[in-house]
């Protein structure tokens, strides 16, 4: 999923970290560009990821993208533990 600032300054990607059969997905991987080009990543659990796309849309942000594959870009982002 991604969502976008409504004054375009911010945009938050979420994807999908792994899927397991039975269970669904379990952790995403947060992507948080701003207008700056400057990015910052964190791993979140599927709670954190419920609680934060609420208040986030509560505060105006808009759903403009749906991510559905795992990420895959691993150039800048390198998890120590999860």
């Amino acid at each position: 999923m991604q969502l976008t600032h409504p004054a375009h300054t911010i945009t938050v990607d979420f994807y999908p970290e792994a899927i397991i059969a039975d269970e669904g997905v379990k952790r995403f991987i947060k992507c948080v560009t701003h207008s700056t080009g400057q990015k910052s990543y964190s791993t979140i659990t599927k709670l954190t990821f419920a609680d934060e796309v609420s208040s986030r849309i509560a505060l105006g942000y808009e759903v403009t993208d749906f991510h559905t594959e795992k990420f895959d870009n691993y150039t800048n982002y390198r998890p120590l533990a999860c």
